[in-house]
């Protein structure tokens, strides 16, 4: 008899909560770490977990748990669903559990999207720093236009899986695919990475241009030149650009971009409406990874020296009081030059 695959994932976010429940209808054994105790009671009480992901019903085999030692169990996949600002912090309150477990696992899957704050590192550079030894071969991350809530809802997309491995990459993408959800592979860990985390922040500019009121040929124009600077920076960084065009890259651009679940296309309207950056992070509940990540990429272009002029325009509206209106300004004039 074929052994039944166990997954833990940690963090019961929206896409964490919403993984788990696409794994647990494909029969896997689920156990779905929470750091809120109310999360773990309402999910083992009414199988809902309200605050992220509404009216969602959570199955059975979805085993909440609190306590890293009292429910990880034995996984062949960990997958981490945390904030890239959390990861490092929570990579280390798993760490000796997962270190007992490495027999077992098979994969580590990161599923959060941004940089880390300080370092400016990828989150599998963060991953690699933190986890044993024996498990570096086994990371891999997932990105793509995902936003969860349509996932949740049963709505087709894909999502591209990326490790330096081939095997894992193999094993993963047919344990994570379902009928609505297909993975394809990449073996460019850094162009996946760089394009879910930089489009954040093209998607709160787009949510700045919906918010002054601007239409289609302005976000379209926003997108099209983000993904230019996406590409830049990243193949810079060493990406492969092809990894840009695809939907690890063009395709979660796209989805953020336009998306009224976006998160961080939402606070470039909310900027644009004249809320300040403080008040509109203290009102969220839920982590806008664009904020961080544009102070990080903005640092890494000034000491790469490589032209950003979106990222350069939503760090200096978020961090240095520019308007909206001075930013449109300030990209409409510069130097003219060729597209490419």
């Amino acid at each position: 008899m074929k052994k039944k695959i166990v997954i833990t994932v940690i963090g019961a976010g929206s896409w964490g909560t919403t993984l788990s429940v696409i794994l647990a209808g494909k029969g896997y054994d689920i156990n779905l770490w929470t750091r809120s105790k109310d999360t773990y009671e309402e999910i083992n009480k009414s199988r809902k977990n309200k605050k992220y992901t509404c009216d969602l019903c959570i199955p059975e085999n979805v085993t909440p748990f609190t306590k890293p030692e009292d429910g990880f169990g034995n996984p062949e996949i960990i997958i981490f669903a945390v904030p890239s600002h959390a990861l490092r912090e929570i990579i280390k309150k798993f760490y000796e559990i997962i270190r007992k477990n490495i027999k077992y696992i098979k994969c580590i899957l990161n599923v959060s999207k941004g940089l880390e704050i300080g370092t400016n590192l990828r989150l599998s550079q963060v991953m690699k720093e933190c986890l044993p030894g024996k498990s570096i071969s086994k990371i891999c991350v997932l990105s793509g236009p995902n936003i969860a809530s349509e996932i949740a809802d049963g709505l087709p997309s894909v999502s591209v899986a990326a490790s330096n491995n081939k095997e894992t990459l193999k094993y993963i993408q047919s344990i994570i695919s379902t009928n609505k959800f297909r993975v394809y592979t990449n073996s460019d860990i850094i162009g996946v990475e760089i394009g879910g985390a930089v489009k954040n922040i093209i998607a709160i500019a787009a949510g700045i241009s919906d918010g002054m009121g601007y239409k289609a040929n302005t976000k379209a124009s926003l997108i099209t030149r983000g993904l230019y600077e996406l590409a830049k920076l990243g193949t810079r960084l060493g990406a492969n650009p092809m990894t840009f065009s695809g939907a690890a890259g063009m395709g979660d651009l796209i989805a953020t971009c336009i998306s009224k679940n976006s998160r961080n296309r939402c606070v470039g309207e909310r900027i644009a409406s004249g809320d300040s950056i403080s008040k509109i992070l203290e009102n969220m509940y839920m982590v806008a990874e664009g904020v961080n990540t544009t102070r990080a990429v903005y640092d890494i272009s000034r000491k790469m020296d490589i032209e950003v002029p979106i990222t350069e325009c939503v760090y200096e509206i978020i961090y240095k009081d520019l308007s909206p209106i001075e930013s449109v300004n300030k990209l409409m004039k510069r130097k003219f030059k060729s597209e490419v």
